[in-house]
């Protein structure tokens, strides 16, 4: 396949999507280590997150094509060193997401919910209690 018939749209994306897991690793491991306080929690702020990330890429490196001025070359040695970055960044991401869960395990442990907030009715039971009735 040549170089020019892939769009410069799956460059920006499969770049930045391995950019923003390293800076998620780095990340997570900041807060593993409580170094700093926890900034994104929710769906919302790793969309808007990860969307900077992309629109950041784009701009430096995809728009003025110069990524292309690093002359990377197409030989084995280049896709081995991708295949081991892809391979490090899952394997770290990994690694940093399983520490803080053992973290969190560790912490529910230690500290158990002392106040359990009443149930909410389901809407199933709503239901058959209405045909129990009617």
């Amino acid at each position: 396949m040549k170089e020019k018939a892939i769009p410069l749209v799956y460059v920006t994306t499969v770049s930045s999507l391995f950019i923003y897991l390293n800076l998620f690793t780095i990340y997570g491991y900041l807060l593993y280590r409580d170094l700093i306080d926890e900034m994104i929690s929710g769906k919302f702020q790793v969309i808007v997150f990860m969307v900077i990330v992309l629109c950041l890429n784009y701009i430096l490196f995809i728009k003025g094509k110069r990524f292309l001025n690093y002359n990377f070359k197409k030989d084995f040695k280049g896709g081995l060193m991708i295949a081991i970055y892809m391979l490090l960044t899952a394997t770290s991401l990994i690694w940093v997401i399983n520490l803080n869960r053992a973290k969190i395990f560790e912490q529910q442990r230690r500290e158990p919910l002392k106040e359990h907030t009443p149930r909410r009715p389901s809407l199933e039971g709503k239901i058959r209690e209405w045909f129990k009735n009617h």
